[in-house]
């Protein structure tokens, strides 16, 4: 399913009415029944309250309240001047006043007296799609008293406050259980934090064409079961054989760390890959060996003293010479093993020994044109070389919020306000699909963009990073276009945690427990 921003949808809504002639009235009747029949099929309620704004999301209310009132005690109160209504609120004002229904324009000396607890729910139809900034005066009061009430909550459209798109500044915003939008769903509605205050997201078909909703310039989209059917093939070549089902080249797991590259491998195994490869210093393959009994393993020889300050060394004869024989293993290694995807990063370390590796490998991969993961310790060298080195031409990093604010140089807290315009930015900087990780992840390769639907917070723990650049590295092997071997691995490392978290009726989990259940992720798909 696409997903827009408040302009897109106020051009859907536009050309709905002057090209396909249908009504916005129409329109704003259908809205509200859809959010009047969620109300009468999925709660039970006696006496309902329903906040209007004066403008079309007022409108909305307005026909929610008067097709509930035919069923339920309703009342509705008006934040607003009624002068200010727009003419298709006006309308549906004028049937409620004609229904007599129970209306209230608020005051704030009239909201120090409005008790709520006497209302079984909540309808939030105070601003809707077109709101930006941060709510002030009564709409700020009014906000805060229904999130005081501790009533249920459903929005019409957005949850008040919210902005459809773009940086949520403020706090003040209303907390739906529900939120029932029309149409399409709207980009803070499915990432975080906005998606915190919209609770169960339903949306809503009120008539909007469907080339409209499905128009090729909307380049942004969920990562959903409707994504999946129209990616996700699974494997039915019945003369393949390892050699066929790709092979991942896996670099990390330096003496200390090792753990991250057997976690990686260890996903990508359980994802279906073919062959694994893991190239590590020698200490470290010492102790990876028969570790994972199916992976092979490989070391390269390095010469450096780890201990020494990194920027001191980058641009000397020492760290140069270095990287050239470092490379010429990569090389060698990269012609023994031919893989098809490469993932380096996860357990390397920040030690000079680590960057010599890193500047090496993509000096190969660049040459040797090897579509590549980067993510862990690798990301730290992206930020740190950048300007220096060049990346992959087929290339996917995997950053949290700290990685990608230090890839960018931005601030931690500003790409957390604004995700998907950071993650989209960073990936037209770094010219990589950008895999921003957190809640709802994001994938984009700078124009495309998919959020993904899957995961929980139980993912908030050592390794599970390691497991879905394993998953993805797997997926990227076997030939999958980078966007989609992306998008494909998030939605299935997210997928394997809720099911982990289903199964075991809990919300804490390992690394391993991840990778457990795959397979039941893979088989649910």
């Amino acid at each position: 399913m696409k997903v827009v921003t408040a302009q897109q949808m106020q051009h859907i809504d536009r050309v709905t009415i002057e090209q396909y002639g249908i009504p916005g009235e129409v329109l704003m009747a259908m809205a509200g029944k859809s959010v009047a029949d969620y109300v009468l099929t999925n709660i039970n309620a006696s006496s309902i309250a329903v906040f209007c704004g004066v403008g079309n999301n007022g409108g909305d209310g307005y026909v929610v309240a008067y097709l509930l009132s035919q069923h339920i005690h309703v009342e509705v109160f008006i934040a607003g001047a009624i002068e200010k209504l727009t003419p298709s609120s006006r309308l549906y004002y004028d049937v409620c006043r004609n229904a007599q229904v129970p209306m209230t324009v608020l005051s704030q000396e009239l909201l120090t007296t409005l008790d709520l607890h006497r209302f079984d729910i909540v309808i939030d139809a105070l601003t809707g799609t077109g709101f930006s900034g941060q709510p002030k005066g009564l709409l700020q009061q009014v906000i805060n008293l229904i999130n005081e009430s501790g009533k249920k909550v459903i929005a019409i459209d957005m949850p008040s406050g919210l902005p459809a798109d773009g940086a949520i500044e403020s706090e003040t915003i209303v907390k739906a259980h529900a939120t029932i939008t029309m149409g399409l769903p709207k980009i803070n509605l499915v990432t975080y934090h906005g998606k915190f205050f919209a609770g169960n997201l339903i949306v809503a078909n009120i008539g909007f064409p469907k080339n409209l909703c499905q128009a090729k310039d909307i380049f942004r989209l969920l990562i959903d079961r409707e994504f999946i059917a129209s990616n996700y093939r699974p494997q039915k070549n019945y003369d393949a054989h390892k050699g066929t089902n790709g092979h991942l080249l896996c670099i990390g797991g330096f003496d200390g760390m090792e753990g991250a590259i057997m976690l990686c491998a260890d996903a990508a195994f359980a994802q279906g890959i073919g062959l694994v490869t893991i190239a590590t210093t020698p200490g470290a393959r010492g102790t990876i060996a028969g570790k994972i009994k199916e992976a092979i393993t490989r070391h390269i020889n390095i010469e450096l003293d780890a201990t020494q300050f990194l920027p001191n060394v980058f641009d000397t004869s020492m760290f140069a010479s270095q990287v050239e024989m470092i490379a010429q293993q990569l090389e060698n290694i990269i012609q023994q093993v031919r893989p098809t995807a490469c993932v380096i990063g996860p357990g390397m370390g920040r030690s000079v020994t680590a960057a010599a590796v890193f500047a090496a490998y993509c000096r190969c991969a660049v040459k040797m044109d090897v579509p590549t993961i980067i993510d862990g310790d690798g990301l730290y060298f992206v930020a740190l070389l950048k300007g220096k080195i060049k990346l992959p031409q087929v290339c996917i990093i995997t950053p949290h919020f700290k990685e990608a604010a230090r890839i960018a140089g931005n601030n931690v807290d500003d790409i957390k306000k604004n995700r998907v315009y950071h993650a989209e930015a960073l990936a037209s900087e770094c010219g990589c699909i950008t895999v921003l990780k957190g809640p709802c992840s994001i994938v984009t390769d700078g124009t495309n963009t998919a959020i993904n639907t899957t995961g929980n917070p139980a993912l908030a723990t050592g390794g599970s990073g390691d497991v879905l650049t394993g998953i993805i590295g797997s997926l990227l092997a076997k030939d999958i276009p980078p966007f989609v071997a992306a998008s494909l691995g998030v939605y299935i490392h997210g997928k394997a945690a809720d099911t982990y978290c289903q199964k075991n009726r809990v919300q804490v989990m390992r690394a391993g427990d991840i990778i457990q259940h795959i397979r039941d992720a893979l088989l649910e798909l």
